[in-house]
């Protein structure tokens, strides 16, 4: 006497101790559908969700351990004081007119705004500059002044939205 039994997940019917077993493949992708198609759109996904997030997983963990060294950056040292490149800014702003924000009509001179403000002198050691700071109605205006050559450029990494003076 035949015994049949269905089989999971695919709800075929197989006979008992025929050896018929679900394959692998039979689990993760069984056959559905009026034609018994196996790999289907879901098949497809299926696949790139088991495969990607194994092998992201296997990419973060390598590259933890690969890049896990410590790297140092080099430092240069300076050659100049804070006096110095304090004097090169205030030379240029003196040198320097500028439209104000009240009224742009009328130039003046940058010192007479920033003369009186408070700088603050920053060496970095990784570019070799120095960086000077000063605010002016209450915006942080930067100049940078390199340590070997004491050539002076304006930091303009902050652009506010509201009119500024020029200097």
């Amino acid at each position: 006497m035949l015994h049949w039994k269905i089989s999971w997940p695919n709800q075929q019917l197989a006979k008992e101790g025929s050896g018929t077993h679900l394959s692998i493949l039979d689990t993760i992708a069984p056959r559905v559908g009026r034609k018994k198609q196996r790999f289907g759109v879901g098949f497809f996904f299926k696949t790139i969700f088991y495969v990607g997030v194994p092998s992201y997983a296997l990419f973060v963990v390598f590259t933890l351990f690969i890049f896990d060294k410590e790297i140092g950056l080099p430092s240069i040292a300076a050659t100049r004081t804070e006096s110095e490149a304090l004097a090169v800014v205030h030379e240029y702003l003196k040198a320097t007119d500028a439209r104000t924000i009240d009224d742009f009509d009328v130039a003046t001179n940058c010192w007479t705004e920033f003369g009186d403000k408070e700088f603050t002198v920053e060496y970095l050691d990784i570019t070799g500059t120095w960086r000077v700071n000063a605010y002016y109605r209450q915006v942080r205006y930067y100049w940078r002044v390199n340590d070997a050559t004491m050539e002076l450029t304006r930091d303009l990494w902050f652009q506010p939205k509201a009119r500024t003076i020029r200097c």
